[in-house]
């Protein structure tokens, strides 16, 4: 005979936790040990500065006030620090230097007056850099306040090194809103900008222009390698996208990849860096199916020069390296002709078309999906057609400033921020604080 007593018994309690639930929880607990860290951080500060004082030490690179504090997020940077470090050691202005890559070669070019230092990578450089104490701070990383990286109340002014002569319209939102100055390549920048400043009413910031840093160093390289146009045909293609959404190898695949090769062309193809560990199946799939073609080979070079000087003409999207191309090598972009994505970019609070999309013309020619076919014909005619030359050096002059020489003048400048009044604010409260007239700096 069965009893009724089941409801009356103690059940087990069951603990779930869904991923999303998980990592939240995750978070919260790094985010309370972090802020704990700060705080403790700053104490240990105060009191260990007392000691020295009293002691008569001096304290190390990692807990002393710094005028000059340059932070990198690794050896991709490389171009784009080394010639601003080099200046700096030219003229005797000190400096620290931070990394978080361990194989950053700059680290290794440490000296009286250079200080270098590597803070690991995630939470253990935020924590580093949440709480660091220095009047200027440079960086080429987006996002301060905005992603992991806060303004530390030690730091007096942040400004931002832009590293490509694009207009920044496919940052992620908010990239630049709490710099307090950002160093720019050329006037198109200023405008995206000052556009976003006012759409959102965040506090105008203090724009320079100074140029593209990373061009000096390419462009001395380019000179001493380059071979000039070649007389035999076909031509040779560099196909170099971008990654994810926007990418020609997502949207299309082997689309416009077999057309070429099956014509005979040598073929060489560029994933972006970060196609690698974002998208690595699809990568590996579209490198199984072209496995077939000897005249195709895959580039994964640190340094994209090699396979830009060795090319005729470039197949490309959105990609930066389409201006990196053309303005070095002075030589046509084939690009494709499609609305790219701008949800989730700072491109949807524009009001206008992004610059680098309203160059294309200028640079070559695009195309859409029903040009594949005669993607061939099209490559020949356009690396054939010399007048894109002249076109290129026009628009390089207009809208990259200081081309193959940037570096003094964005020194200049970085002096005249460090000679400046700076006043330690609370990040919040620069950012979004009106000012009475924005100012730009020629360089």
């Amino acid at each position: 005979m069965m009893t009724l007593t089941t409801g009356l018994l103690p059940s087990p309690a069951l603990l779930y936790l869904d991923p999303a639930t998980g990592s939240l929880l995750f978070s919260l607990v790094l985010g309370t040990a972090a802020a704990a860290f700060f705080v403790l951080k700053g104490l240990l500060h105060k009191g260990k500065s007392r000691l020295y004082k009293i002691l008569g030490k001096h304290e190390d690179a990692s807990d002393s006030e710094h005028s000059l504090v340059l932070y990198s997020e690794g050896k991709q940077y490389l171009g784009t620090f080394r010639p601003i470090l080099q200046e700096l050691a030219r003229r005797k202005i000190s400096c620290l230097y931070l990394s978080s890559d361990p194989e950053d070669p700059l680290l290794a070019s440490g000296s009286e007056l250079v200080q270098t230092k590597h803070i690991g990578k995630s939470y253990a450089a935020w924590a580093y850099l949440n709480t660091l104490r220095a009047d200027v701070v440079m960086m080429t990383t987006p996002g301060l306040d905005v992603l992991q990286i806060k303004r530390s109340r030690h730091v007096k002014h942040y400004t931002h090194v832009i590293h490509a002569p694009t207009d920044k319209a496919f940052n992620r939102p908010f990239s630049f809103d709490y710099f307090d100055s950002v160093f720019l390549c050329g006037a198109h920048q200023e405008k995206t900008i000052r556009t976003l400043e006012a759409v959102r009413g965040s506090r105008p910031k203090q724009l320079i222009l100074a140029g593209c840093v990373y061009y000096d160093e390419l462009l001395a390289d380019f000179q001493r390698h380059a071979s000039g146009p070649r007389a035999d045909s076909p031509p040779r293609v560099l196909v170099a996208p971008t990654w994810g959404k926007n990418g020609l190898l997502t949207r299309y695949g082997t689309r416009v990849i077999q057309p070429l090769a099956e014509a005979g062309f040598q073929v060489t193809v560029r994933p972006h860096p970060q196609s690698r560990s974002a998208e690595p199946e699809l990568l590996a799939g579209i490198q199984a199916e072209t496995r077939k073609y000897p005249n195709l080979r895959w580039d994964d070079a640190s340094s994209p020069l090699t396979a830009m000087e060795e090319a005729d003409i470039l197949v490309s999207d959105i990609s930066g390296i389409i201006f990196d191309y053309c303005f070095l090598t002075g030589r046509p972009v084939v690009t494709l002709d499609f609305q790219p994505e701008k949800r989730g970019f700072e491109a949807s609070d524009l009001p206008y078309e992004p610059w680098e999309l309203t160059m294309l013309d200028v640079v070559g020619r695009r195309i859409g999906e029903a040009d594949f076919g005669r993607l061939p014909e099209i490559v020949a005619q356009e690396a054939g057609d010399s007048s894109r030359r002249e076109k290129i050096r026009a628009l390089r002059d207009e809208f990259v400033v200081n081309f193959g020489h940037a570096a003094g003048p964005v020194v200049d400048e970085l002096v005249k921020l460090l000679d400046q009044p700076l006043r330690s604010v609370e990040g919040a409260d620069r950012a979004r604080t009106p000012l009475a007239s924005p100012s730009v700096s020629p360089s």
